[in-house]
């Protein structure tokens, strides 16, 4: 039977956080194009509805799940605080803030704008292609702290 070290373990449910995160991630923004072009009435702000659930039960609590089980890693094998660390911290920061600080309050948004206006109205669907846009800055962001967890440059 094959032991696994504590390290092992810790790496391999860090990875797993981070695959579920940008992969989710990922195909929001895929599915988004079909979400834009769909003809049935009402999609966008369906989609919109269905990302804010994902993001605020799924990505939020594994966000948190995946800098914990960061900082038990930088902890377990005393590795201080490298560049490639910081690096990573910070696009992790700004991704976190990017989400709490602007996509979650505009799902709100969203939602008031479906109920006041309707859920194909130029309110909402304005609001719908801002949120479109400034998640795939953030896709952006993520897939370069990925690199840079995996590459280590410095």
């Amino acid at each position: 039977m094959l032991a696994f070290a504590l390290y092992d373990w810790l790496k391999a449910l860090h990875v797993l956080a981070a695959v579920i995160w940008i992969g989710g991630g990922i195909m929001i923004n895929i599915l988004s194009f079909f979400a834009l072009r769909s003809q049935l009435p009402g999609r966008r702000a369906e989609f919109a509805r269905e990302v804010e659930w994902v993001g605020m039960r799924v990505f939020t609590p594994l966000s948190l799940v995946l800098l914990g089980l960061g900082f038990w890693l930088i902890y377990e094998l005393d590795w201080g605080y490298p560049l490639w660390i910081v690096v990573g911290l910070v696009g992790f920061g700004l991704s976190f803030v990017i989400g709490a600080g602007f996509l979650g309050p505009q799902a709100g948004r969203i939602a008031k704008a479906v109920d006041t206006h309707g859920a194909d109205s130029p309110q909402a669907e304005a609001l719908i292609r801002r949120v479109l846009m400034v998640a795939r800055i953030d896709l952006v962001i993520l897939v370069f702290v990925i690199f840079d967890m995996v590459l280590k440059p410095t």
